[in-house]
């Protein structure tokens, strides 16, 4: 199940996050995790001249996409049961060509401000609810 999304720049900066468990902790700073992993895509490009595409943790999972004009990265977290690796990539897939075209001027000539961001989230949320994600998720809560 989909637990969060993050959107990072092209140069690290967290750009946006979501969560959709309903377990959002007003304290949880999704910034330093954020940074965190742009560190170790980093790692993995400069040492090893790989991309990271998935970190296992003992309850959750984390997906890496980097958008093919490498405007931005997105990472989604999962727990790790009856998650498709098939249908993240596809939802990876729509949640890059929705924030890209609502967003790749200000992604192209960023300049710091990541407040232009938050309105993604009513965006996502329509493509949850297309792929009968937001639906499924409520079973779940």
């Amino acid at each position: 199940m989909i637990q969060e999304i993050i959107i990072l720049s092209n140069t690290g900066i967290p750009l946006f996050n979501h969560t959709l468990d309903g377990n959002f902790n007003e304290k949880y700073d999704y910034r330093l995790i954020a940074s965190y992993f742009d560190q170790i895509c980093r790692f993995t490009k400069y040492r090893f001249s790989e991309s990271l595409v998935t970190l296992k943790l003992n309850k959750s999972e984390f997906y890496f996409y980097t958008h093919p004009e490498k405007l931005c990265h997105l990472i989604v977290k999962v727990d790790d049961k009856n998650t498709r690796k098939k249908s993240i990539d596809r939802l990876a897939q729509e949640i890059f060509d929705k924030f890209i075209a609502k967003f790749k001027r200000y992604l192209i000539d960023f300049n710091g401000n990541i407040n232009i961001f938050k309105s993604f989230s009513n965006d996502l949320e329509e493509v949850l609810k297309s792929k009968g994600i937001r639906s499924l998720l409520s079973n779940f809560l």
